[in-house]
């Protein structure tokens, strides 16, 4: 992942950290569902286990950020004096906010790979270790696919 990451510039800071609250939320959210729903008893495992995936996610969500700006960059670059677009929906509006494509890949991509990692290794397990595994194999494939974002999508001139 070759990417630059200027987080600490001045425009990027903000942009950072509502990207770490957010997926802060997306684990306060799957903190909730494994402590009520799923029956996971120990404050262990829906705490510590959470943080350090809510790092993994942030980091997926960085990569595909800066891809995502990265094209945007060059696009701008190469289109300086057309106009621009007139009227766009509400649907265009939010998927062009900035986090809001990072955040719905990296959460669709993370809930959809817990769930059915959970109920898989739950038939063979118990709650908790499934809500490990689940977390991390969700992680890992948020990783995997912020790693095929920015091949495929953003093409990064590798060095």
């Amino acid at each position: 992942m070759p990417l630059k990451i200027r987080w600490k510039a001045k425009e990027y800071l903000g942009i950072g950290l509502l990207l770490l609250g957010m997926c802060g939320l997306i684990q306060l959210f799957f903190i909730f569902i494994g402590q009520y729903f799923l029956g996971i008893g120990s404050y262990f495992v829906v705490i510590i286990i959470p943080i350090g995936i809510t790092v993994a996610i942030f980091f997926a969500t960085m990569i595909i950020f800066e891809s995502y700006a990265q094209v945007e960059r060059r696009e701008k670059l190469r289109s300086q004096f057309r106009k621009s677009q007139a009227n766009a929906t509400i649907l265009e509006k939010v998927l062009n906010f900035p986090i809001s494509k990072p955040l719905l890949i990296v959460f669709v991509a993370f809930t959809s790979l817990f769930f059915i990692t959970f109920f898989i290794s739950f038939i063979f397990l118990d709650n908790t270790l499934s809500f490990i595994i689940a977390e991390n194999v969700g992680a890992i494939a948020c990783l995997i696919i912020a790693n095929l974002v920015e091949k495929i999508y953003g093409k990064v001139q590798r060095y």
